[in-house]
C-alpha cells in the first residue's frame, strides 16, 4: 500500500492503519525533516474518491484547528494524500488520565464548537463533518485540532449521502440516511460534551446536562439549531458575566422558578424576585414560559406602563409573549427570571433554579428531579411550617428555605429577607 515513486520525497516511519485497499502512514518529508501523514487508497476501492473529496473540502479552509493539505496524487494504481501530522493526544486518551474541572470542560467544548463553526461557514457552502467523537479531537495545549475528514461532505451533497457514521456518536438522521444539515454536527458535539461531563468534576451540573440534552435531541427541530448557538450557550457558563453598557451595569444570568406541584406560588415568588433585584439596581426581567402572565397583569393592574416591549409596574419588569407575528424584538440585557410553572424541563440557558414545594401532603413531590441536589438549585417551601421544611431538608440532604407568609401584591420585607438569605453566598449574583 506504500505508493511507488515517493522514496525521493518521503521516508516511511511507520504504518498507522492498513487494510487490503487502504493505508494511513506516518512519513518524514525529507526536504525539511517534517513528519506528515500519508493516506492511500486503491483506485478500485468503492470509496476511492473519498481522499479527493477530503482534499477538495479542506484545501479552501484556512484554520489552525484543521490539518493542512500538502499534496494529492492520482496514479494509475492508487490515490494518495499528504497532510499535516497533528501532534498531541486524543480527547479520549486525555480523559483516561485526567479528570477535568467544569471550567476546563467548557473551554474544550467551546474550542470544538469553534472548529466545527469554521467548517459550517467555509467557502461558498457549509462542510458537514459527520464524524465527531473523542478520538478525532486532538489536544494541543490550549486548543483542539480536528482530524479524519474521510466522511465529511459539502452540504449540497447531503441529500444523496450514504448512511455512514460511528454508532453511538453519529446523529440518528445520519445513520438512517435521511437528508442532513449542520444539526448533525451539533448532535455529535453534544455527544462529546456529554462524554466529557462523565469524566469531569461537573458530572452533576444540570446546566451542562441540559445543554447536552438539547444538543442531542433525536428530533432535529427540537435540537439546538446551530453550532454557533451551542457555542454561545457554553460561553454563558464561563464565570461571572457582568457588563457595563450605556451607563448601566447588568447581570447576564437566568434563574428558573419551578414548582414541585401546582398551586405552590411559583408565579408570586418569580414576580417578587424580579422586584427584589430591580430594587437593588440590578436590571431584572420576568418571563413566563408556560403562559402569558405579563399580558394578564397589563390588563388587570393599574398604573402599568408598556415601553419598548417591557411592562413596568412598581419595580416589576415583565416581557410579554409576543408570538411569531412580532419581528425584530430584541429583549433587553439583564438578569431574567423564568416562571416555569411545574415544567421541570429547565430552559437550556438557565444558570440557577429555585425549586418550590408546598407544605401540604398532596403538594409534596413523590419523585424529586434528578438535579435537585445540584449546588445551583435552591429549594424553597411555600405555605408550609418550619417542621415540614426541616423534614424536607433531611430527606433531600440540603438546605431548604421557608418562604414567608405574605399579603398584598407588593414585595414584602420578609420576602426580601428570604431572597437575601438565598443569594448572599452565591458569587454569580454579586455586582461590582
Amino acid at each position: 500500500m506504500i505508493p511507488k515513486g515517493i522514496d525521493d520525497r518521503y521516508e516511511v516511519i511507520r504504518v498507522l492503519r492498513e487494510s487490503a485497499a487502504t493505508a494511513v502512514i506516518l512519513v518524514n518529508y525529507k526536504k525539511i525533516g517534517a513528519l506528515r501523514i500519508l493516506k492511500a487508497i486503491h483506485r478500485a476501492h468503492p470509496d476511492a474518491n473519498s481522499i479527493l473529496s477530503e482534499a477538495h473540502l479542506l484545501q479552501g479552509i484556512k484554520s489552525s484547528q484543521i490539518p493542512t493539505i500538502y499534496e494529492v496524487e492520482d496514479t494509475e494504481e492508487m490515490i494518495y494524500l499528504v497532510e499535516e501530522y497533528v501532534e498531541g493526544i486524543s480527547l479520549r486518551e486525555y480523559l483516561l488520565k485526567t479528570k477535568i474541572t467544569k471550567e476546563k470542560l467548557i473551554a474544550i467544548a467551546i474550542e470544538i464548537c469553534k472548529v466545527v463553526e469554521t467548517l459550517h461557514t467555509a467557502g461558498s457552502e457549509p462542510v458537514l463533518y459527520r464524524d465527531m467523537k473523542p478520538e478525532h479531537c486532538i489536544m494541543q495545549r490550549n486548543t483542539i485540532k480536528l482530524i479524519d475528514f474521510g466522511i465529511s461532505i459539502a452540504k449540497s451533497e447531503a441529500d444523496r449521502a450514504k448512511p455512514v457514521g460511528t454508532k453511538d456518536w453519529a446523529a440518528p438522521e445520519q445513520q438512517s440516511g435521511r437528508c442532513l444539515d449542520e444539526r448533525c454536527d451539533v448532535y455529535g458535539v453534544g455527544k462529546v460534551i456529554g462524554f466529557m461531563q462523565i469524566n469531569s468534576y461537573a458530572k452533576d451540573d444540570f446546566r451542562i446536562k441540559r445543554i447536552v440534552e438539547c444538543a442531542t435531541e433525536v428530533d432535529v427541530e427540537r435540537r439546538i439549531q446551530s453550532i454557533t448557538e451551542l457555542r454561545r450557550l457554553l460561553e454563558n457558563l464561563q464565570g461571572d458575566r457582568v457588563y457595563d453598557g450605556i451607563g448601566k451595569t447588568h447581570l447576564d444570568r437566568k434563574i428558573a422558578v419551578i414548582g414541585g406541584t401546582h398551586a405552590v406560588g411559583t408565579t408570586r415568588i418569580a414576580i417578587s424576585m424580579c422586584r427584589f433585584f430591580n430594587k437593588r439596581k440590578i436590571d431584572c426581567y420576568y418571563k413566563d414560559i408556560e403562559r402569558n402572565t405579563v399580558l394578564n397583569l397589563w390588563r388587570n393592574l393599574k398604573n402599568t406602563k408598556l415601553d419598548r416591549g417591557v411592562l413596568y409596574h412598581e419595580g416589576f419588569r415583565g416581557i410579554p409573549e409576543y408570538g411569531e407575528n412580532v419581528e425584530h424584538f430584541r429583549p433587553p440585557d439583564g438578569l431574567y427570571i423564568y416562571d416555569c410553572g411545574t415544567n421541570i424541563n429547565v430552559p437550556v440557558d438557565t444558570d440557577l433554579i429555585i425549586y418550590v414545594m408546598g407544605g401540604a401532603p398532596w403538594q409534596m413531590a413523590e419523585d424529586y428531579p434528578e438535579w435537585i441536589k445540584n449546588e445551583n438549585v435552591y429549594v424553597v417551601t411555600n405555605f408550609s411550617d418550619r417542621l415540614t421544611s426541616v423534614l424536607l431538608a433531611k430527606d433531600i440532604g440540603k438546605k431548604v428555605y421557608k418562604y414567608p407568609t405574605v399579603k398584598g401584591n407588593g414585595l414584602s420585607k420578609d420576602e426580601e429577607k428570604c431572597f437575601s438569605a438565598i443569594f448572599k453566598n452565591n458569587k454569580d449574583f454579586i455586582i461590582t
